[in-house]
Parts: structure tokens; sequence; C-alpha cells
């Protein structure tokens, strides 16, 4: 079967190569040589570990996965354990991104042959994105850079292997890399939750900056900004699920159970809470530092709410909402009312799709507005 062949008339379906260029470029490299032997997939055995797909075990497996239009290939989980090891369970930690949102991130970060943007690409893993961007951009034009030294190593030799020469750096991403600035473009292939200020300083004006963008409430969005003037501005343009930068990964602190006070829920927790991830994402951007979590089932199901810093945390009760008991505050915030807030601030501004918000990134810090960047609904901070 050639998995290859149906790859690329699905992505020609979808409109992957819009920008006419892209068919070429998938043309022109192999993803086989940048995935490993074996890597695992989504699907879990009986104790709940992920499963590998070995491609000495199976090639047609294996090659039916690598060329998935909208599977991504997880290599490492754990910061460091890789499928050699056998089925898993664990966080997934580096991955090779899904054809369909590879291709997508490419058609809106603006890039053709001919036009001489440098580019800085963020999570260069098995160096498949970066070798897409080489064959669209050209190699000379090609900074790539990798936190984790293994994996640094192995991109660079993939790279390498394929004919493409681009700059290859093991380091923060978050600093971007001084040595070949200034850039036309950045892309990332890891979620931020804040704009890192050197991404900023090493663009030029009119550069674009592309980014999958959480919050510690919902993650997903894919983020596309400008820069004018020092301050980059844009909305979001799709969803876009990403594993966090690692230093923006959430520490889920907890406080102890101390101090605490009850009150009834002023609506069912099911109208805020399971409603789908658009919403679940709308509602993170107004209140971006609020992780959730569920817990039990049934009568017994709660939702608990915590903040970054640690401080506060909430636990609603489904069941009952109503009664005078059914929320539980510790902490100088009421989680609970602050995301009722923000649900019916989303509500009365008519439910609006993510796709109309907006951030804005300059000096004072990151705004959030929707439909215009005039129309700010909350600033704070950059951290």
């Amino acid at each position: 079967m050639d998995y290859r062949a149906i790859a690329r008339q699905e992505l020609n379906t979808m409109g992957a190569f819009r920008s006419p260029w892209l068919r070429s470029a998938f043309d022109a490299v192999d993803r086989e040589a940048f995935v490993p032997d074996a890597f695992w997939g989504y699907d879990t055995d009986e104790h709940g570990r992920h499963v590998v797909i070995d491609k000495v075990a199976d090639a047609d497996a294996w090659r039916r996965a690598v060329w998935n239009t909208h599977r991504s290939l997880i290599t490492q989980m754990n910061d460091g354990a890789t499928a050699e090891q056998g089925p898993l369970k664990g966080d997934f930690t580096s991955s090779i991104s899904a054809l369909d949102i590879v291709f997508e991130k490419l058609n809106q970060l603006d890039v053709a042959p001919g036009r001489h943007h440098r580019v800085l690409h963020i999570g260069t893993a098995s160096g498949y994105d970066s070798a897409v961007l080489s064959e669209v951009v050209g190699s000379a034009n090609l900074t790539t850079i990798e936190f984790d030294p293994v994996l640094a190593a192995g991109g660079a030799e993939n790279l390498r292997g394929a004919g493409y020469t681009p700059t290859t750096v093991c380091g923060d991403g978050l600093e971007g890399w001084v040595a070949t600035a200034p850039y036309d473009r950045v892309i990332s292939t890891a979620a931020v939750r804040s704009i890192p200020r050197p991404w900023r300083e090493q663009c030029g004006d009119g550069a674009v900056v592309l980014v999958p963008f959480n919050t510690l409430y919902a993650r997903g969005g894919l983020l596309k900004l400008r820069m004018r003037g020092g301050a980059a501005s844009g909305r979001f343009v799709g969803g876009a699920c990403y594993m966090w930068v690692r230093s923006h990964r959430p520490e889920n602190q907890l406080v102890p159970p101390v101090d605490s006070r009850k009150d009834a829920s002023p609506i069912d927790p099911e109208e805020v809470l399971g409603r789908g991830w658009a919403q679940d994402f709308a509602l993170g951007l107004y209140l971006p530092d609020v992780s959730l979590t569920h817990r039990g089932e049934g009568e017994e199901r709660q939702v608990q709410l915590w903040d970054e810093a640690g401080t506060s945390v909430a636990i609603v009760d489904y069941g009952d909402w109503w009664r005078d008991r059914a929320v539980t505050v510790y902490g100088d915030r009421d989680l609970w009312s602050e995301l009722v807030g923000a649900y019916s601030a989303w509500c009365l501004a008519g439910r609006p799709d993510y796709r109309r918000f907006g951030l804005t990134c300059d000096e004072a810090g990151e705004h959030l507005w929707l439909d215009r960047p005039e129309g700010v609904l909350r600033s704070r901070a950059t951290w």
C-alpha cells in the first residue's frame, strides 16, 4: 500500500497545499527518514500503557502510522524514555507532529521560495519540520533549535543525512538565537503561555510569529502575531494541541485544605465545564492562571480548580450544585466565582468563537482582546 500517496491525496483534499510550493516540499522530504524504528501510538494495552509501533515487527503498521495525516508520533516520554523500552505510561515529551498541522502551520507562516525569509524554528525534535522548511526557504535561511541534547543531536543527524544544512542549535528556544537574527519568521512546535521577549527583540518589523498557545485551563490555540514597532499583535487562527515548552509546564501546586468556606453555585457546572474544547479555550483566555481537574463519578463527581501561585483552591460538586455546601473554597481567591464570572463575560459578548480573540505583546505586558486590539479584555505582565 502506498501510504505516502494516500497522505498526499488527503492533504490536497483538505487544502494543506493551498500554498502551492508546499506540495513540492511534501514530495521532496521523505518523512520515513526522520522517524525512529519504534515509537508509541495512542492505543493502550490492558495496563493502560501506550503500545509500541515497531518497524521490525510490523513494517506495514509502522509505515501506515508514519503517513497518517491526523496523528502525531510519540517519540519520547517523561523527558527521556524512548519506545525501545517497550509499552509505557507517562507524559508525552516529544513527538513528530501530524502532517495536517505541519502543513497548516506552514500555510499560516506565509513563507515562499525566493522571498529570502530568515526563519527561527523552535523545537527541532526529529528534524522533519525543519527539513520541510528548508525545502521552502533554503537551509541557509533556517535556524532550528532544540532544548533536549539527545533530540538535538538526533535531529541534526537526520537533517544532515537527508542533505539539509540549516543552523542547528542545542539550547533554550525561548531565548532565540542572536547569531542568525534578525528573523522574518518565528515558528514553534511546542506550546507557550507567554510570548518570550527575545523573540520580539530578534524579529524585524513585519515579521510573523506563529506559536501554539496554551492557558493552564485549556490547551490548543494557534496564535499568529505580526511585529510592528517592537510590539507583536495578532489573533488565534486555528487549533493546535502541542506539548508544553518545558519551562512553561504547569507545576500543579495545591494548598492544604484549611480555612475553607462553603457556598452554593449560582449555575450548573455542566453549563460552564461540559461544552467542549472551544468554550474551554475561550474561558482560559479570560482566566489563564487557573487549572482544573475532575474526580469522582456520578453523584460524587467534582471539579477541582487551583491557581498558578498555589494559594487558592475551589472544589465544586456537580450533584445538587444549588445546595449551600456545594462549593468549597480555600485561600484568598474564590476561583469558582472567577470562572463563573469569565463564563458570564463570554456569554454577554455573544459567546464569541476563539478565533475572534487576539493578543498584543509589548513592553507593558500581554493584552487579550476581542475582535480588535483596542477592545482589551485583560492585561497582565509577562512572567
